[in-house]
């Protein structure tokens, strides 16, 4: 008698990766994710700065000193317009410009002590107004969300 031959088929399983990166509504976590940066990015200490005031203060406390041109490629903007950004940020003494070291044509843009206050206080400002908003939410939301920044910081990493 010949010998039965059981014939296994294997159906191959999505990676879990995939999975779960499918049943992501993608359009809803984009929307959610860019209403809640734009509602947090007006949340500032004392004067209201654009954008794009805001993020060369940033670029300049994280990468430190920065010529114009610098600054100007970071942004995406044109030269003249971050003068004038540089310009705002100077008056209101959250910066100031200092000779460049090798390069008697440049200068170097730097945060100011007021700049660095200025950008402490409104991450104080921000991180309070986002926490009355998650005290709102249901404890589950709460958890859901406390499991999610990982996560959310690596995605926010990946370039």
């Amino acid at each position: 008698m010949p010998a039965e031959t059981a014939v296994t088929t294997t159906t191959a399983l999505p990676d879990a990766r995939e999975a779960d990166a499918s049943s992501i509504d993608v359009a809803a976590l984009r929307a959610a994710v860019l209403v809640l940066a734009r509602r947090l990015r007006h949340q500032v200490a004392g004067d209201e700065i654009s954008s794009t005031e805001g993020a060369v203060l940033g670029h300049l406390g994280r990468c430190g000193p920065m010529t114009p041109g610098q600054l100007a490629r970071t942004e995406h903007v044109r030269p003249p317009s971050i003068t004038r950004v540089i310009e705002m940020l100077e008056r209101r003494g959250f910066v100031r410009r200092d000779p460049h070291p090798t390069d008697g044509r440049q200068v170097l843009v730097t945060r100011t002590e007021a700049g660095d206050a200025f950008v402490q206080a409104s991450r104080e400002v921000r991180s309070a107004w986002l926490r009355e908003r998650l005290d709102q939410l249901e404890p589950a939301e709460q958890q859901a969300l406390a499991a999610a920044t990982d996560a959310l910081a690596r995605l926010a990493a990946i370039p």
